[in-house]
């Protein structure tokens, strides 16, 4: 039986553990430098980077995270994002990748009702699946009319203005597009990517002021795949957990 991987332990984000990262990410995720840079440094800001550190010094494995807190009308739920789940490659099939009982783990660190996370690949709904998670929300393009009437009804994360600046600058370091317009008294944030005509990520201001106002921009939004861990939670979500 080979031996047990070492547990994920928080990392301290050393200079040395940022520069791991920050390759890593590049690769896994197509990121440019900047944008691996600018992820890492806004997860070191707003949430903690978890890691299994091998015997040679190697991160085998990493994730990072943070709350988000999730709003459908006057009800509240806190949620913990799971983010840029990676496992380096000389360490894959070894069981360095996240369990059942790392993600219970995390959901109680956090003191949240719910872990979520957004597929890039939806072929990895079983993996997923098999460590606790369902799907709360399938892949789609909609019109933003119809995202903001299912948003009435449904729970939607709520970002502070520290979070839309980091969401901002990740993307924007990555090569986005963002337009904002105005919409009674609240406002929408339309992140593109060069030459596509649709939106890949939404970001609402003041939403409660904004979800009933009409007229919106005619635009579509792609929506991702979400999942979470416990699966019933009610979501509608136009940006990446």
């Amino acid at each position: 039986m080979p031996p047990a991987p070492p547990p994920f332990v928080e990392l301290e984000l050393t200079s040395d553990e940022r520069a791991q990262i920050e390759k890593q990410l590049a690769v896994c995720f197509g990121l440019a430098p900047e944008a691996a840079r600018t992820w890492v440094e806004t997860t070191a800001r707003r949430g903690v980077c978890f890691g299994r550190i091998a015997s040679d010094g190697v991160i085998a494995a990493s994730f990072a995270a943070e709350t988000l807190p999730l709003v459908r009308g006057e009800e509240c739920r806190t949620a913990v994002m799971l983010q840029s789940c990676y496992v380096h490659p000389g360490y894959r099939g070894q069981g360095n990748g996240l369990s059942r009982t790392d993600v219970e783990g995390l959901r109680r660190r956090f003191a949240a009702n719910v872990v979520v996370l957004t597929l890039f690949d939806d072929g990895l709904v079983s993996y997923w699946r098999r460590r606790g998670f369902d799907v709360v929300q399938r892949a789609e393009v909609i019109d933003l009319c119809s995202y903001l009437s299912r948003a009435v009804h449904a729970f939607c994360p709520v970002l502070d203005d520290e979070a839309v600046a980091a969401k901002l600058a990740e993307n924007i370091a990555d090569g986005a597009i963002v337009t904002e317009h105005s919409v009674g008294n609240g406002a929408l944030l339309l992140l593109r990517r060069p030459g596509d005509g649709v939106v890949e990520e939404l970001i609402v201001r003041s939403p409660g002021a904004l979800l009933r106002c009409r007229p919106v921009p005619d635009v579509a939004i792609r929506l991702k795949t979400v999942m979470a861990s416990p699966g019933d939670l009610d979501l509608v979500c136009a940006i990446d957990l």
